[in-house]
């Protein structure tokens, strides 16, 4: 009996681990690993905040939209669904309306959210973000005194609420000509940006509920000879002053926001200077590239994340998806997002939905309004997002692979660091239960309060393989 026990490859219940810190995730490989050398994925939301994402104006003008108030509450209610992650819009304009004045009260207000988010197991990015330049003539980014410098301070519209043209302020002669300027570096505007990043990465050093910075959201760079060599240059400058504040957080960087319609960007030559970076660009195939998604097939979409899996090879870094999503009007909406999913596991992704919650705009959210509106929650749409996921795996993944129609996963790996597998498995998707078998022998498996298993499969140096089922379909799991 003893070598029969000893023959079977057992798996057994652990005590929570410690949660997933920021500090001390590391790139090898091209995969993201923690401490304990285990590979991690981090899969959550963008979520704009009600006094971080800054649309408002001190001199009467009406706000650009109304923005979700994000509390204790938003954060409980994403660790629920299975996030752990967080990627947060931040403005320059919020953290520095006036030049060379930074508002403590601003970094308050982002620290709030990180503090939300890190007493849920919820690691966030922290995102320089920007739509149209500025929220002067655009959406949000850069503050007033960066247009009058860039541009004049007569030479652009002031523009205020509510925000109905966005597309059209986006390609509006000001927001193109404050961009060019802004990454010819007029003035030395990429110096003071690059000081703005580093007053926020001084202040969350220390935090390990953040995961990162995000350099800028979809920069648009046109109108010179080699672009790509700008965008690099003005990502080595931010680099450089992250850096020396704070030598250990991840940092985020985007290609060329074009790629929104191309599906593709430029391979790099060189890796990127910086071995703890994430390469993140967006992914809205058959969203902003004049295609519908009519015909809702999965094919349409896998072109752009192979792409987006080789550039960020070419630049040894892992890929995060900074952002995906879709009207939930569309068809085959829900469809768009499993076929996505699939291929952030097949691509071994990170990446944060578009958008937590919304009450302007098209209303991508999760939740029609505040998610603490009764029957506000999209259910479709929150239910394919929230599915099994392996969260941390000792070992490097060869295969990860949900099948959303029989909630089924198959998680292949070879083992190379210690601690548990941790599973995300949302009881909504499992009214019965679920089974679990590892290297073919059925083992108990129960999950937390928030529907994260922990637990540990396989001795050896071998490849493991562990399959989840509906407790119905015990059956349907191969040996």
């Amino acid at each position: 009996m003893r070598v029969a026990v000893a023959g079977l490859v057992l798996a057994v219940l652990v005590a929570p681990a410690a949660a997933l810190d920021g500090r001390r995730l590391r790139v090898r490989d091209g995969r993201l690993v923690d401490h304990l050398r285990r590979e991690v994925v981090l899969r959550g939301v963008n979520a704009r905040v009600a006094g971080v994402f800054d649309v408002t104006f001190p001199d009467g003008r009406l706000p650009l939209e109304p923005i979700p108030v994000f509390d204790a509450g938003d954060a409980a209610r994403m660790q629920q669904l299975g996030f752990d992650f967080l990627r947060l819009p931040i403005d320059w304009s919020g953290l520095e309306p006036v030049r060379g004045r930074y508002d403590p009260t601003y970094l308050d207000r982002i620290a709030a959210v990180v503090d939300a988010c890190e007493a849920h197991d919820v690691v966030v990015l922290l995102d320089f973000h920007q739509d149209a330049f500025s929220k002067e003539i655009g959406e949000d980014g850069a503050p007033r005194w960066v247009l009058d410098l860039l541009l004049g301070p007569t030479g652009y519209p002031f523009l205020g609420g509510p925000l109905g043209d966005l597309n059209a302020r986006r390609v509006a002669p000001a927001a193109l000509a404050a961009g060019q300027r802004f990454f010819a570096n007029d003035a030395g505007i990429q110096d003071a940006y690059a000081a703005a990043v580093a007053v926020v990465a001084r202040r969350f050093a220390r935090s390990r509920a953040v995961v990162g910075y995000e350099i800028m959201n979809e920069p648009l760079v046109l109108g010179v000879p080699d672009p790509e060599a700008v965008l690099l240059a003005f990502h080595r400058r931010v680099l450089r002053a992250v850096r020396r504040v704070d030598p250990r957080h991840l940092v985020a960087f985007e290609p060329n926001v074009l790629r929104n319609a191309t599906n593709a960007a430029p391979i790099p030559r060189t890796p990127f200077p910086d071995r703890r970076a994430l390469y993140a660009p967006h992914v809205y195939t058959d969203v902003f590239d004049g295609q519908t998604y009519a015909s809702g097939d999965p094919a349409e979409l896998l072109p752009s994340m192979a792409n987006a899996a080789r550039e960020a090879a070419a630049w040894g870094t892992p890929l995060l998806v900074g952002e995906y999503g879709i009207d939930p009007g569309a068809a085959h909406a829900n469809d768009w997002i499993t076929a996505e999913l699939d291929l952030q596991d097949r691509f071994r992704a990170h990446a944060a939905f578009w958008v937590w919650e919304e009450t302007s705009q098209g209303r991508w959210g999760l939740f029609e309004g505040e998610d603490t509106e009764p029957g506000g929650e999209r259910i479709a749409r929150t239910t394919a997002l929230s599915r099994v996921y392996a969260r941390a795996v000792p070992g490097t993944v060869v295969e990860h692979a949900f099948d959303a129609q029989a909630n089924t996963l198959r998680l292949r790996w070879r083992p190379g660091g210690r601690g548990p597998i941790e599973l995300f498995v949302p009881a909504r998707r499992y009214p019965t239960g679920f089974a679990v078998r590892c290297n073919g022998a059925p083992i108990d498996a129960a999950p937390d309060a928030v529907g994260v298993v922990r637990l540990r499969c396989g001795r050896g140096k071998g490849e493991h393989l562990l399959e989840l089922a509906p407790a119905a379909r015990a059956d349907a799991i191969t040996r």
